[in-house]
């Protein structure tokens, strides 16, 4: 493996121990940058025969109860996973029950991509959306986005058509996409409740990367923010399967457990927990496919994305991509960099070895240091 491949992988699994969990990831560095002091000696009492059986009995003991556990977690995990599998393949089920996504969503989407795209067009769709007309009021009534007239009063919307208006067409090809994804975010993660504000700091940062990196590589900016922006959505629909068939796994193993009056067992489902690291593994097998499937299911026809999510499920590597699914190779990989380096994770030298496996054109990187990866664009 090369300097540059070793130092990609070696980033790459840094950003997954984030997206989990942030303590353990500063931890897990720190251990690795502590230098072993062999020459340290470690004075301590001479412990009598007995006592240091008895310890050694203890930790024995230990580390067979770990073991039971860890094997139990393995057996449930396996069971999960099938069923996982099985969810994934019901697209439609995923696509409207697991994320959520109204029916007229992709003609929404369509309409944005037009010239002939109006406020009022949009609005006969927008009110087929029962929950769009709350959050956009939200969102434009925010003191981020409100305005203000030349007396200094605030103006408010209150009607989804002011709301819509107050965007403009060119803000909603932005806004909409948004707001799709923001209620697709899972919202019970634990024992990691931050897993969602990690997915929405990825999706915010790798669409904002992908449009600002759309004209360097003569792509749509608007193909590129949205697809960019749904990038996420199999990572999404992976996390929401994965804690839920862990709940309903764990409950039918114990009442299975205890109606064959397997004591051992019991106890031991009882104690498990849902495993960051395994999530991680199952988002690496089938994140990228279930996103392909759930574009291609949204049968868009004036926003042509679905091929370029079908080569990024292919798990290619930047040079072998071109087009849309290079621009959002590339403005992943540019977010994680952003990521890391915000929580301070990430090393100059690093970061100067990983951008480059991304092949960024040149002046790019110049551009993208200038964005802020952290909210929309809106003007």
């Amino acid at each position: 493996m090369t300097q540059k491949m070793a130092t990609s992988s070696i980033i790459e699994t840094r950003f997954k121990h984030l997206f989990i969990d942030l303590k353990a990831v500063k931890k897990i560095m720190a251990e690795k940058s502590e230098p072993s002091n062999k020459n340290d000696i470690v004075i301590d009492r001479e412990l009598l025969t007995v006592e240091k059986q008895a310890r050694r009995a203890k930790q024995i003991n230990k580390q067979i109860e770990q073991d039971y556990l860890d094997s139990t977690l393995d057996d449930l995990h396996r069971t999960l996973e099938q069923q996982l599998v099985d969810e994934l393949k019901n697209t439609n089920n995923l696509y409207q029950k697991i994320l959520g996504i109204d029916a007229v969503i992709p003609e929404m989407l369509d309409l944005l991509a037009v010239k002939a795209c109006t406020i009022s067009r949009l609005e006969a769709l927008a009110v087929k959306i029962p929950w769009l007309y709350k959050d956009l009021l939200k969102m434009v009534n925010s003191p981020k986005y409100q305005r203000i007239d030349s007396h200094g009063k605030i103006l408010s919307a209150n009607t989804l058509r002011v709301a819509l208006s107050f965007f403009g067409v060119e803000n909603l090809k932005m806004v909409i996409p948004f707001l799709i994804v923001r209620r697709c975010l899972p919202l019970i993660t634990d024992p990691y409740p931050r897993i969602k504000h990690r997915i929405w700091e990825q999706t915010i940062a790798t669409a904002m990367a992908s449009k600002n990196l759309a004209s360097f590589n003569s792509v749509d900016e608007n193909q590129a923010f949205t697809l960019g922006m749904f990038q996420v959505l199999g990572k999404i629909a992976v996390i929401k399967l994965y804690f839920k068939l862990f709940d309903q796994v764990q409950i039918d193993a114990m009442k299975q457990a205890h109606d064959r009056l397997q004591h051992k067992p019991h106890g031991a489902l009882a104690k498990l927990e849902p495993s960051g690291e395994f999530l991680n593994i199952l988002i690496d097998k089938y994140a990228a496919p279930s996103l392909a499937r759930l574009i291609t299911h949204m049968d868009l026809r004036r926003l042509p994305i679905h091929n370029a999510a079908q080569q990024l499920a292919e798990q290619q590597s930047v040079d072998e991509l071109t087009g849309l699914s290079r621009v959002v190779k590339q403005a992943t990989g540019y977010a994680q960099y952003r990521i890391l380096k915000n929580h301070s994770l990430i090393s100059l030298e690093e970061a100067n070895e990983y951008l480059r496996v991304f092949s960024l054109p040149l002046g790019a990187l110049e551009v993208l240091k200038t964005i802020d990866v952290r909210s929309l664009d809106l003007k």
